[in-house]
């Protein structure tokens, strides 16, 4: 038995998208891999029908697709490696029944999805540029003009937008998402939403006559109350509304069924992350009345590194509409039915995506501490992907504790939380320890396999790791910690750690570590102002100052309000209580800091300020930045950037 090395993250296969074809006699789904020596990933669209897993594309840029019939897949992608600049987006056509792939459209504008109507036509999503807006009618002199006025002011950025850009994406600009059709006989695009429109999250109806999606008015300051739901008759163009700016009752999600919509809804009486409650929607009358209770999340937060590509969390399979959720520490997959809500899949570790088609399932899992595969309802495997992955490797198995605590006897709470035992474990020994804290901090850790920790373990490490109050899978008061960061979150993680310790005495406390990100960047930045328990922390892609936070990130004027309950102008003091940054000179713990230069969720000035500030008092400090990558570096940054990344922060705890 050898231990999980560095890189080794790059043996599994990475498996998304899985979609029935129309019939649900054909699946398809997409299989990523990670290229170390390419410093790349690549992706290609993979086939199961009658138990046989076939490879279907070989460009291995191929990431999203749909099926335009039962033999049919289309695909977005540029096999010609246009070099010159161009707005232009090809769409490729492939044949189930084996073949090389061909250029089926060519767009003058980019496309970001595309929907096949019954007819051979396509619902269309892309993007509209303000000053511009008939470039979809494909005039070269138009295009031309376009590209030289980016050309010319390619050294400037003009914002009158927030946000004004987005994390792993690059500055907004003015542009937004609008809705065309295309019409295959005459090769033209016609837009179907108005000008200034952003347009979302489009489906078409089974019957093919309506088109749904939601939309806002392009504004200069992001306001999610303002987005509405609409359905439009793709015959007639008419356009009815089915929920308008109604902050009570705020679409979330949504899939189709055969007479109605089952529309997943929020109510903002926990802040932005409320969880959603489920609402039905008539087809003939679109009146809007509650149809089930629900009050969890929808899809999987349950954390891994071993992912790349998402899927669908929610669908409709006739008038059953079939759910992924979180709750406590795994994500299972449910089915409402009736009004009803009864679990299917009853298996600890988390389903990621799925599909349904007549009542037949299938379900992309991260099961049993290992790689993804795909699985039927019965929990029948039906690939091989990642068989080999861990072959002769050591595989930590988490063992679950759970404990009660709490300030005060009224507030006495349950934590659930997990070991790993190092390799080779003797309970006669000691060992170092890590303690891992999650991101979100609406995610949870969980039962499925986390490279970076079985790469601890494998070093000899026990990784301990919990779900503190601010996590997902336990209803809606138990992650809202708005106004409350740095306080019962904090105290549970503290807790956490002295349970692990008391239950295992082979736990070092002198060589006790700690290490997160996102959230998990920004708890690591309170703890070493708060306690010098740990011989060296790492701080990863992390908020140390709510004041600047407001400003600059994507997600930053409307989360840092939300979630701290305050703002630089109704209660500065409030904002800067719960700023890491206040408490830095009384920091003392050896302290790295890993920042992405294009993070723009958790820009890298975050990182900045606490680095500076430990410097200035004193403190061994160190960070890292990594070009090129964003928020995500650790679970889809380039192969030799995680290895890097991993590298710093191990070594920073093994030379402390």
């Amino acid at each position: 038995m050898k231990p999980i090395g560095i890189s080794e993250f790059c043996n599994f296969t990475f498996l998304s998208g899985v979609t029935y074809s129309p019939d649900g006699e054909t699946l398809a789904f997409v299989a990523s891999n990670a290229k170390l020596e390419q410093n790349k990933y690549e992706s290609s669209i993979y086939v199961l029908k009658n138990g046989q897993t076939r490879r279907l594309t070989t460009g291995g840029k191929e990431r999203g697709f749909v099926f335009q019939d039962n033999e049919t897949i289309l695909f977005m992608g540029n096999r010609e490696e246009d070099k010159t600049p161009s707005l232009k987006s090809h769409l490729y056509r492939i044949s189930l029944n084996g073949g090389e792939a061909e250029k089926y459209i060519t767009f003058p504008i980019p496309v970001q999805k595309v929907l096949p109507l019954k007819n051979g036509d396509l619902v269309v999503e892309a993007t509209a540029m303000p000053g511009y807006e008939t470039l979809y009618k494909g005039s070269p002199a138009l295009a031309e003009k376009f590209l030289k006025e980016q050309k010319d002011n390619e050294d400037y950025q003009v914002l009158t937008r927030n946000p004004w850009w987005w994390n792993g994406g690059t500055y907004i600009k003015d542009y937004y998402t609008a809705l065309f059709y295309y019409n295959c006989k005459k090769g033209m695009l016609s837009r179907l939403t108005p000008e200034g429109f952003e347009a979302s999250a489009s489906k078409v109806s089974a019957d093919g006559r309506y088109l749904y999606f939601f939309g806002k008015e392009v504004r200069a300051k992001e306001n999610y109350d303002e987005t509405g739901f609409y359905r439009m008759d793709l015959k007639t163009g008419k356009t009815d509304t089915i929920i308008q700016a109604n902050p009570e009752l705020f679409p979330f999600t949504y899939d189709l069924g055969t007479d109605f919509i089952l529309l997943a809804a929020v109510r903002p009486a926990h802040g932005t992350n409320t969880n959603p409650d489920f609402y039905k929607v008539d087809y003939d009358t679109l009146e809007v009345r509650k149809y089930a209770d629900w009050g969890e999340s929808i899809g999987s937060t349950v954390g891994s590194d071993i992912r790349y590509g998402g899927g669908t969390k929610l669908k409709m399979d006739g008038n059953v509409c079939y759910f992924i959720s979180t709750i406590f520490d795994a994500a299972y997959l449910y089915k409402l039915e009736d009004g009803e809500i009864s679990r299917v899949i009853d298996k600890e570790g988390s389903v990621d995506c799925f599909d349904v088609a007549n009542g037949k399932l299938v379900l992309n899992a991260l099961w049993d501490m290992k790689g993804a595969e795909l699985y039927d309802e019965k929990c029948r495997c039906l690939t091989a992907f990642n068989k080999a992955a861990l072959r002769n490797k050591y595989t930590a198995i988490p063992e679950k504790i759970t404990f009660m605590t709490g300030s005060a006897p009224e507030n006495m709470h349950e934590i659930h939380g997990f070991i790993l035992k190092p390799m080779r474990y003797d309970e006669s020994k000691t060992y170092p320890v890590i303690l891992d804290i999650h991101g979100g901090p609406k995610t949870v850790y969980g039962e499925v396999y986390y490279h970076e920790m079985q790469y601890w373990a494998g070093k000899g490490y026990f990784v301990i790791f919990c779900n503190p109050t601010g996590s997902d899978g336990r209803g809606n008061d138990f992650m809202d910690i708005r106004g409350k960061y740095g306080t019962v979150d904090y105290e549970d993680i503290m807790a956490f750690a002295d349970e692990a310790l008391r239950r295992y005495p082979q736990m070092d406390p002198e060589r006790f570590y700690e290490t997160g990100g996102s959230y998990g960047g920004f708890m690591t930045n309170w703890i070493i102002g708060h306690t010098n328990r740990f011989k060296a922390c790492a701080s990863q892609r992390s908020i140390s100052n709510w004041f600047s936070f407001y400003g600059v990130s994507d997600i930053g004027t409307l989360f840092a309000e939300d979630q701290c309950a305050s703002t630089p102008w109704n209660d500065p003091e409030k904002l800067w209580w719960h700023s890491p940054l206040k408490y830095a000179d009384q920091v003392k713990t050896p302290t790295l800091f890993i920042h992405s230069e294009e993070d723009y969720r958790c820009p890298i000035d975050q990182g900045y300020q606490m680095y500076t500030a430990l410097l200035a008092h004193g403190v061994k400090t160190r960070l890292v930045q990594f070009k090129g990558e964003n928020h995500d570096l650790s679970r889809s940054g380039k192969p030799k950037h995680r290895v890097r990344r991993l590298q710093e922060i191990t070594e920073w705890f093994e030379n402390a």
